[in-house]
C-alpha cells in the first residue's frame, strides 16, 4: 500500500493492545472467566452457558466507551444482575446478553460518551453488588495468573488460583523498535505493570520511558493528550498512529495531525493491514522506494 507514510512523518507511534501485542484471545478470556467466577463466586448464580465472544469484544472496541476491559466485564455484570434482579433467575444462560442484546445496549450509548459517563449513568440509575474497584481487582488476578501476579503485585494477594491469561498473547512485532528508521513511541491504556508483561513478549530492551505514555500517567484514550506529549517530548509534529479501536481513531481525529493506521478486525479505516507486522513491512518498503 503506497503513501501510508506522508513525506513529513517524523514518528511513530504505537497502541499496545491488538497492535505490538495480539490480544485477540486474552482479554476475551480474562472477560468470560471473571465473569464466570463472579457469578458463580458472587451473585451465587448458576455457570450452565452464555459466555464472552470475541464478536462481543469486537462490538466493543468499536465503541470509544468500550475501551477498557476490565470496565466492559463490569458492565457485562451489571446487565446481568439486572436481570436475575428482575427475573429471581440465577441462571446465566439466561442472564448474560446475547450478541443481539449487547450490540443494543452498546448502540444505546451515545457515540461522545466516555467510559466515565457510561459507569455513571448505569451507577447512577441502580445499586450493584460489585464496585468497578472490585471488579477490576478480580480481573486482573485472572489475567496475571498467580505467580505473576504476587511478582508485580506484592505477596499474599492473589487468591484466584490460575496460570494468568497473558500467556495467551504474542508479539505483534517481529522488529526492535531501534529498526524501524525513525523515532518511536507509545500511547495505550495499559497499566505499568501490565506492560511489564508487553515488554517480555516484545523482548524490547532499551526502550526510553519518556515516549511511553500509559494509564498510570493518568492520560487515557480518546484524549489527544498522550499524542501530544510524545511529539513534544521527539520534537515532532507530523506522527503515524497505529490503532485498532475507535478510541484510538478518536485519539487521533481530536489531535488533528499526522496519520492512522488501522490494524486489526475493527476498524473500516484506511489504510488497514490484519497485523502490525505486515503494516511495518509495507511501511519499510514504502521508505526504500
Amino acid at each position: 500500500m503506497k503513501n501510508m507514510m506522508r513525506s513529513t512523518t517524523d514518528l511513530l507511534i504505537f497502541d499496545v493492545d491488538g497492535v505490538l501485542i495480539d490480544t485477540c484471545d486474552s482479554f476475551v478470556a480474562t472477560t468470560a472467566e471473571t465473569v464466570r467466577w463472579c457469578w458463580k463466586n458472587i451473585y451465587g448464580g448458576e455457570v450452565d452457558g452464555g459466555d464472552y465472544t470475541p464478536d462481543h469484544f469486537n462490538l466493543c472496541k468499536a465503541h470509544p466507551a468500550f475501551n477498557d476491559d476490565s470496565l466492559v466485564t463490569w458492565m457485562l455484570l451489571s446487565c446481568m444482575e439486572e436481570h436475575m434482579d428482575r427475573s429471581g433467575d440465577r441462571s446465566m444462560r439466561a442472564a448474560f446478553p446475547s450478541l443481539a442484546g449487547w450490540k443494543e445496549f452498546i448502540d444505546a450509548v451515545p457515540p461522545g460518551a466516555t467510559e466515565d459517563s457510561t459507569v455513571k449513568a448505569l451507577t447512577d440509575r441502580r445499586p450493584h453488588r460489585l464496585s468497578v474497584a472490585e471488579v477490576r481487582t478480580i480481573f486482573e488476578e485472572i489475567y496475571y495468573g498467580g505467580e505473576m501476579y504476587r511478582r508485580l503485585m506484592g505477596p499474599g494477594r492473589h487468591k484466584i488460583p490460575g496460570e494468568g491469561c497473558w500467556k495467551m498473547e504474542k508479539p505483534g512485532l517481529s522488529r526492535q523498535w531501534s529498526e524501524l528508521g525513525l523515532p518511536v513511541g507509545i500511547y495505550t491504556g495499559r497499566s505499568p505493570t501490565e506492560m511489564e508483561l508487553a515488554w517480555r513478549h516484545l523482548g524490547w530492551s532499551g526502550f526510553p520511558r519518556e515516549m511511553l505514555i500509559c494509564s498510570g500517567d493518568g492520560i487515557l484514550k480518546p484524549s489527544p493528550r498522550g499524542l501530544e506529549l510524545l511529539c513534544a517530548r521527539a520534537g515532532a509534529s507530523s506522527p503515524l498512529f497505529f490503532g485498532d479501536t475507535a478510541s484510538d481513531r478518536e485519539a487521533w481525529l481530536n489531535f488533528g495531525k499526522g496519520g492512522f493506521v488501522a490494524i486489526g478486525p475493527i476498524l473500516k479505516h484506511e489504510p488497514h493491514f490484519d497485523t502490525l507486522d505486515e503494516a511495518v513491512n509495507a511501511l519499510l518498503q514504502e521508505s526504500a522506494d
